[in-house]
């Protein structure tokens, strides 16, 4: 069993909200008695791109798990580069590969620099299609991008979605070892089929955004700052994708008290 958590949308901006709130669901995953075998934090890490907020998640993220970040169209490629990655600054997308026991993720760069929606450039595709005749035959493929490449029903991000998804879906269809496509962007979980697998979409740990049917004037965002950061855990077992939803309370656990 490969056991992976995904966060998303963590928003560092230099206050300390939302470092607090990742903070506390960093502790939940450090202090389990099974441990994930990595974490992954599906974009938008920082809500402006500026160095000093990637400073901030760097040391809210400090942690001995395996930790893997891809970019949002909130971030910076160059300055996500430098702090997070220890790279050189580079606009070029930022297209990963993560080989655990049994489990393949390909991380893929869905931004757009300047832009609010997502694409795949043709590099993506050439590079995706390499690492998928790279892995081993026996190894079950997560892939990840913070763009989700279908509607989810929200009138923040639907029309900032991924532009290409024609591509990705014939990929995902026709690769009998990706299981599943994880991604971010809006603020809210959200499931469905995409290449005939599931497509999950995981909440913000900063905030909640919530669906068409929330908005009742024109132009209203139905942005709600009030529940709980979560995060999502995936096992990944006998070639199936199982996720759980996990609420991290900020205000503590309250358990059950043996008589």
């Amino acid at each position: 069993m490969t056991l992976l958590a995904q966060l998303s949308d963590t928003h560092f901006n230099l206050h300390a909200r939302n470092s607090e709130r990742v903070e506390q669901v960093m502790a939940y995953l450090t202090a389990l008695p099974r441990r994930p075998d990595a974490i992954l934090v599906t974009g938008d890490i920082t809500d402006s791109g500026k160095t000093e907020e990637y400073e901030q998640a760097l040391a809210a993220l400090r942690t001995d798990i395996p930790l893997w970040v891809l970019p949002g169209n909130h971030d910076d490629r160059g300055a996500l580069r430098e702090v997070m990655l220890g790279q050189a600054a580079s606009s070029e997308p930022i297209n990963q590969k993560v080989r655990l026991d049994g489990l393949t993720l390909a991380l893929l760069d869905s931004t757009v620099p300047g832009e609010g929606g997502g694409e795949l450039d043709d590099d993506t595709f050439a590079w995706l299609t390499d690492l998928l005749r790279a892995t081993p035959a026996d190894h079950s493929v997560l892939v990840a991008l913070h763009h989700p490449p279908v509607p989810m029903y929200s009138t923040v991000v639907d029309h900032m979605r991924l532009a290409n998804p024609r591509w990705l879906e014939q990929i995902v269809a026709a690769e009998h070892r990706i299981l599943g496509v994880l991604a971010g962007h809006t603020h809210t979980l959200g499931t469905t089929l995409f290449g005939g697998k599931p497509l999950v979409v995981a909440p913000s740990v900063s905030s909640l955004i919530g669906g068409a049917w929330e908005v009742g004037t024109p132009g209203e965002l139905p942005i709600d700052y009030a529940p709980d950061p979560a995060v999502l855990l995936h096992v990944v077992e006998d070639g199936r994708l199982t996720t759980l939803l996990r609420p991290v309370p900020m205000g503590g656990r309250i358990s059950v008290v043996s008589q």
